[in-house]
This record gives C-alpha cells, sequence and structure tokens, in this order.
C-alpha cells in the first residue's frame, strides 16, 4: 500500500489527518488493496454496497444500465476519487448502479462500518473520518446536482461546453479527460457521431483544441 501513500494522502476523505497515522488508520479500517482488469466490475448492480472504494491508479467509471441494456455513465473516476460512500451512507440493500474498472484500476476497500463505528482503541482519527464523510456526501450531492443541469441543457454544444468547463474548475484550461469519446457521449446522454461533430465545429470556430483526450479551452 506505501507505494500508493502520494494518492492516498490527496483523498478528501482523509483531509486533516496526519500522515504518519495513515498507516496504522488503513489498518484499523481494514484496508485492502485490489487490482482490477480493464472492464472488471468491482461493484455489480443489484448487490449490497458494504465497502467505499478509492481509485488508486488509472480509471474507474460508475454506469447504470436500463431495462434494454443501454449504458449511461454515470462518473469518470480517476486516482485520489472515491466511490460507493453515498450507497453505503444510504444503506441501500441493492446498488441501483455497477462500478468497473474502465482500464486496469488499483482500488483500496474500506468497510464502511469500521469507519462509522469508533473502534475499541478508541483511534483519535474516527471523528476526523466522520466528519469528512459528511462532507464527501454533500460535494457528492451537488456534483449529481451539477450533471443533471448539463443534461437539462438542450444543445450537443451547450453541454459539452459545460461540462469541460466544470473540468476546468479542477485542471485549468488544459484538460486531460478519463473517457473516450463513446464514454463521453454516453456521459452527456448524446449521439457519438453527434458529439464528434460539434467538437469539430467547436474546434474550427476557435472555442477548443485537441488531440484525443487532450483539450485546450480558448473560450475561458
Amino acid at each position: 500500500m506505501e507505494k500508493y501513500f502520494e494518492v492516498i494522502r490527496s483523498v478528501s476523505l482523509f483531509q486533516g489527518i496526519a500522515p504518519d497515522k495513515l498507516a496504522a488508520m488503513l489498518q484499523c479500517l481494514s484496508a485492502d488493496r485490489l487490482e482490477f482488469q480493464k472492464k472488471t466490475l468491482i461493484l455489480m448492480a443489484g448487490d449490497k454496497p458494504e465497502n467505499i472504494g478509492v481509485v488508486l491508479a488509472g480509471a474507474v467509471h460508475v454506469v447504470k444500465e436500463d431495462l434494454e441494456g443501454k449504458r449511461t455513465i454515470l462518473a469518470a473516476l480517476c486516482p485520489g476519487e472515491l466511490f460507493a460512500e453515498a450507497l453505503c451512507c444510504a444503506e441501500v440493500s441493492e446498488s441501483p448502479v455497477s462500478v468497473s474498472a474502465d482500464s486496469g484500476a488499483a482500488v483500496m476497500l474500506l468497510r464502511f462500518s469500521r469507519i462509522l463505528r469508533t473502534c475499541q482503541n478508541s483511534c483519535v482519527f474516527h471523528q476526523k473520518l466522520i466528519e469528512n464523510m459528511l462532507a464527501v456526501v454533500a460535494r457528492k450531492n451537488l456534483f449529481l446536482q451539477k450533471r443533471m443541469e448539463i443534461l437539462a441543457l438542450k444543445s450537443v454544444r451547450a453541454k459539452v461546453t459545460s461540462y469541460l468547463s466544470s473540468l476546468a474548475a479542477k485542471q485549468g484550461r488544459s484538460l486531460t479527460l478519463s473517457m473516450n469519446r463513446e464514454e463521453m457521449a454516453d456521459y452527456l446522454c448524446v449521439e457519438r457521431s453527434a458529439l464528434s461533430h460539434e467538437l469539430m465545429k467547436m474546434k474550427r470556430d476557435g472555442l477548443i483544441r485537441y488531440r484525443k483526450n487532450q483539450f485546450e479551452l480558448l473560450y475561458l
């Protein structure tokens, strides 16, 4: 686990916890590091979520499938980001979404019950973990609200612009997307051909530059 400590220190759930306490904390939380090959399911829809996941390496997608089998990507997660925390907090008996490794991914799983309940050693970091968990769930709610705002936009350009601008708030004008074109189209709920056409028009209009998953936003 030590090779991922730089990523682990950046995780919002662990903010305010002294770096020299990380190893003891992870042991107390029964942290388990697992490796997943591309497209392997980490959590299957219908399963009971019992662990919070932390992406350590690679990329992870949160996916929803309808009755006809059409996939919609709800979130694309990079190293340092969490998944299943809201499901665990809500104590759902069956997950409505699946979580899969988009590429080869390393993931750390934490038993949610160990986060909520103070252990017999009364570790000092437990109270901070609970406070951080509340903040994480609140931010996730804001993220979902933002995505609903994006999906409510009428035009493909408006959706693309809003999505890229939301990424720029974290990465700046130069972006690296964790999704390919098909996955981005799924996330924005548009046809892939329509997305590709609009990106080319935006490039021609001098609004963006891009090469594969590398984007530069010129309109900011």
